[in-house]
């Protein structure tokens, strides 16, 4: 394959495109197995170095561990409720839940092990591509370049088993001549694309995108016999597909009475333009923060070149398709999590346009400022404007200070032993459900509606749109429920010795949203000590036994609730959530 360049001409201050494969590909012959190695060894030290637990992820091991107890695929038992959208990342989980071993750990390990997969997946697509070995390695360096999907190496979550997937599924796909292992190879590839789809419903997208790809040239050609070819590369990925697929999708319809997960309806805002329009500006900064911006005259000289490669436009026909996927749910809050699927794809535009200089110091100073950049990702994210959470925000575990969510958890199952189905156990309601939930192992409701189909579909709008946040448990739902302490959102302040109330303002940052005007007569504030005149305020909705106990054998204290309000130290966010609360202030 030809790596011609069709470019401007260079002006009179300008030096001619020289390449830096051109110049190493030489002196890196022979080697080619030694830098491969070199990639998979920063990979793993890079990725283990920067790795990190997030909330979310114990959503997920909390239903592994029910179904390892014999509960079911449940958040509680007895709620039939698909709070999850990760089915084989969640039951895979149930490994270390049954071997009794750290499910953090088990899955950043697995983790690592599908980061060197898709390196090594990604390094031979690259090649077919590129149609160049030093140019599918320089590629691999720009993939392990990138802080994100490093990041996403580990996270406790299935987004690099869900990229593994994708792009080997891509990979056996990927349009070139055809040889006597096609067959085989759309087999294998639908294989992939149904572990794909059972690790995430949504990659289905991709999965439609590439095979879209694969038989587009059958079709485009219309060569005798073309439709029945078109058919039956179609069966042959389809079928292996359904094989995988199809019993899922019946045993979930079966168990929680749909096909679409909770989670999709909770997610779901009533204005969906302004998800879509938050899922552009997503996309914006990810491109941003990476400082894409500096490649665009340089995209404009070289992109005819790199698109007369034989597999770039096939391999980026299918950024569009997920772009606007991302767009319409509204994107994510967590560190470019969706982008991750496609950043492979993604690697390969930016190896070429880095490969391409005029000026050996002047491209040297590129190539350091874009590898700092990616750094800041992880080492210093507040200097870049983010619209999504840091992996230095999402990082819950570990993290053994008393004021954080674990501690937090591990506190609630000091003081409430014997597990979820323990008689006379007090129930919670959490708005971050993971750890805390996971922990404290008691009944749990979840406020923002993941894991409660109620609160997904009739809770009440959170007005400020922010992706996954988008209902609210109202008060008369959390009474109904019976439930006993309300966590909501973490609240920690400082005691205050002459305290003897709490008012409903100061209750508006843990339930924001809901009319808290509406509490029972007889909630009150618990005061839970923690640290350094720190202490945990949990509200106190529903009488219970095991609870009273606690707060008598602890001291914790106790203030009643007053029905009035003070808002004037409040910021805009939270005088727009104390509306219901605190009308007219």
């Amino acid at each position: 394959m030809s790596n011609s360049v069709v470019a401007a001409e260079p002006g009179p201050s300008e030096a001619p495109w020289s390449r830096m494969t051109e110049t190493l590909g030489p002196r890196l012959a022979g080697r080619e197995r030694w830098i491969e190695a070199l990639l998979y060894a920063s990979a793993i030290f890079v990725g283990w170095w920067v790795r990190f637990e997030q909330d979310d992820a114990f959503i997920t091991f909390r239903y592994s561990k029910n179904l390892a107890r014999g509960f079911g695929l449940v958040f509680n038992p007895g709620e039939k409720v698909e709070g999850y959208t990760n089915f084989l990342w969640t039951w895979i989980m149930t490994i270390p839940e049954k071997a009794g071993w750290s499910s953090p750990i088990f899955s950043q390990v697995l983790g690592m092990v599908f980061l060197v997969g898709t390196l090594a997946v990604f390094l031979r697509f690259a090649r077919r591509v590129l149609g160049s070995q030093i140019m599918a390695l320089l590629a691999g360096f720009v993939l392990v370049a990138n802080m994100t999907f490093l990041g996403y190496g580990t996270g406790g979550l299935e987004t690099m088993m869900q990229t593994f997937f994708l792009l080997g599924f891509a990979t056996l796909l990927f349009p070139r001549d055809v040889d006597s292992t096609l067959v085989a190879r759309r087999v294998a590839a639908g294989l992939l694309g149904g572990l794909a789809i059972l690790t995430r419903l949504d990659s289905t997208v991709l999965v439609a995108a590439w095979l879209g790809v694969h038989l587009w040239p059958l079709w485009k050609a219309r060569a005798s016999g073309w439709l029945s070819k078109v058919l039956a590369g179609g069966l042959g990925v389809g079928l292996p597909i359904l094989v995988v697929v199809l019993p899922w999708l019946v045993w979930k319809y079966d168990f929680y009475g749909s096909i679409l997960p909770n989670t999709f309806y909770a997610k779901s805002a009533s204005n969906p333009l302004i998800p879509f329009l938050y899922g552009v500006f997503y996309l914006l900064c990810f491109f941003a923060s990476y400082f894409a911006f500096v490649f665009i005259r340089r995209y404009r000289c070289l992109k005819q070149g790199f698109f007369e490669l034989p597999g770039t436009k096939a391999a980026f026909a299918v950024i569009p398709v997920w772009f606007l996927y991302v767009c319409i749910v509204g994107g994510d809050f967590m560190e470019f999590r969706f982008v991750v699927p496609v950043i492979p794809v993604l690697a390969l535009l930016a190896a070429y346009l880095i490969d391409h200089y005029r000026r050996p110091a002047r491209h040297g100073v590129l190539i350091a400022m874009l590898l700092v950049v990616s750094l800041l990702h992880r080492l210093d994210p507040v200097t870049t404007v983010y619209p999504v959470l840091t992996f230095k925000d999402l990082n819950h575990w570990p993290t053994e200070s008393p004021t954080t969510w674990l501690h937090m958890g591990k506190l609630l199952h000091h003081e409430f032993p014997g597990g979820i189905a323990a008689a006379g156990q007090p129930s919670i309601a959490l708005q971050p459900l993971g750890v805390i939930g996971y922990y404290s192992d008691l009944p749990t409701i979840d406020m923002l509606g993941l894991t409660d189909a109620w609160v997904a579909r009739h809770g009440l709008a959170i007005p400020v749109y922010y992706p996954g946040h988008v209902r609210m448990a109202p008060v008369n739902y959390l009474v109904d429920k019976r439930i006993n302490l309300v966590i909501g959102d973490p609240l920690i302040v400082d005691a205050k010795p002459r305290r003897t109330s709490y008012l409903l303002s100061d209750l508006v940052p843990l339930w924001s949203v809901a009319d808290l005007n509406q509490l029972p007569a007889a909630a009150k504030v618990i005061e839970i000590p923690l640290v350094d005149n720190r202490v945990w305020t949990v509200l106190y909705l529903t009488p219970n036994a095991r609870v009273d106990a606690a707060i008598a054998k602890n001291g914790w204290p106790t203030f009643p609730i007053e029905k009035r309000c003070d808002t004037s130290g409040f910021n805009i966010i939270l005088k727009t959530a104390s509306e219901k609360t605190c009308p007219g202030q």
